[in-house]
């Protein structure tokens, strides 16, 4: 299945994430250019208190049914804890997908997931954060 065109789906907050947050779903809209398997391409988010107010850009990949590819963010999108807020920081935010190419339903659908060091006053630890999304070809 060629990606290439335009989509439009979802991602959803799942393990990781605290209510508000936990299970809220951001539309999204995505261009893609495909490249013998190889892709790129950008991804916007519809406006909500959820969403993250940045373009990101993707960078993958497909091979037998196969979809991953990584979303960047050209600023890093921080939650504010225990509210509805999203600070940007400098850096970028780097978030794996992985999942499946659907060619009968035109579709791509699969797992997010964030694996980050953190260093606070308590040490360094491992946080990771996951969840869902689908985009559907226009």
């Amino acid at each position: 299945m060629n990606l290439t065109g335009n989509w439009q789906g979802f991602y959803e907050y799942g393990s990781g994430y605290e209510l508000p947050y936990f299970g809220q779903r951001v539309n999204i809209k995505a261009s893609i250019t495909d490249l013998n398997g190889s892709f790129t391409g950008e991804i916007e988010e519809d406006g909500s208190v959820f969403s993250v107010k940045l373009e990101a850009t993707i960078q993958g990949f497909i091979e037998d049914g196969f979809i991953s590819f990584v979303k960047k963010y050209p600023k890093r999108p921080i939650i504010v804890e225990h509210s509805t807020t999203i600070n940007y920081e400098s850096g970028s935010l780097e978030i794996e997908h992985e999942g499946i190419v659907d060619a009968q339903n035109n579709s791509i659908y699969g797992n997010w997931f964030i694996i980050e060091t953190i260093t606070d006053e308590f040490g360094t630890f491992e946080n990771s954060s996951q969840g869902i999304w689908l985009l559907t070809k226009l």
